[in-house]
């Protein structure tokens, strides 16, 4: 920083080198928010093959070296929108904590089966790059993202400790964590399975709630009579 110049400033402007990068900073965000709007509204207008990363480009008015600076593909702009979604469904839970836990957990995988219904292939490409995309940024987010809904099942599923009236026990030595990892495991193969047409969105929340229930019997213990 040159200091002579700072000093040098008129007694109500501020310095410039303070007002610049500031500026660049807001620049910044306007840009990513103009890509993360044109991305997100595309890609639910059209689906995810049908658009090209010049048409988001074009969207957000702004050139494909801007766009590619904030994401390197397309995989990638989905993935910044999916992220963006979930991660906002995740901050405000909608699961009151004094629930059922069935109905937590459901609340919780809500989020994605809502997203699963209304847009199947985004959806089918957002699991396949959890699963097999390209490292990056926006990937590591989504893990933690899948970190976190597993933990908070998990949360959830250690609720099943007998002190609500008919609200079964875990069984003893439950591994919650485990258990929080085959829920998520059960709920990927069933979009999977919808964005393929071996089953019906519409059907998605019925049998996803009937496998939860499955996977639940094996670890609980029957409500002690009251």
């Amino acid at each position: 920083m040159d200091h002579s110049q700072a000093t040098s400033a008129a007694p109500n402007e501020a310095p410039t080198s303070a007002v610049a990068p500031g500026r660049r900073e807001r620049n910044k965000q306007d840009k990513q928010s103009r890509i993360h709007t044109a991305a997100a509204a595309l890609f639910t207008e059209r689906g995810y093959s049908a658009v090209t990363t010049q048409d988001i480009a074009d969207r957000a008015d702004v050139a494909i070296g801007t766009l590619f600076r904030y994401a390197s593909s397309k995989a990638e702009l989905l993935l910044m929108v999916f992220n963006d979604d979930w991660r906002r469904s995740l901050e405000h839970e909608p699961a009151a904590a004094g629930s059922d836990p069935r109905t937590r957990i459901m609340a919780l995988l809500g989020p994605l089966v809502t997203a699963g219904a209304r847009h199947r292939e985004n959806t089918a490409v957002y699991q396949r790059e959890i699963l097999f995309g390209e490292p990056g940024p926006y990937r590591s987010e989504a893990l933690t993202l899948v970190d976190q809904l597993e933990e908070a099942i998990g949360t959830a599923l250690l609720s099943f400790d007998g002190t609500m009236p008919g609200v079964e026990r875990l069984r003893p030595g439950t591994d919650a964590s485990l258990a929080a990892r085959t829920v998520f495991s059960v709920l990927h193969m069933e979009l999977i399975r919808a964005s393929i047409g071996r089953s019906t969105a519409t059907d998605l929340p019925r049998v996803l709630s009937a496998e939860i229930d499955v996977v639940l019997h094996g670890l609980l213990q029957p409500p002690v009579p009251q």
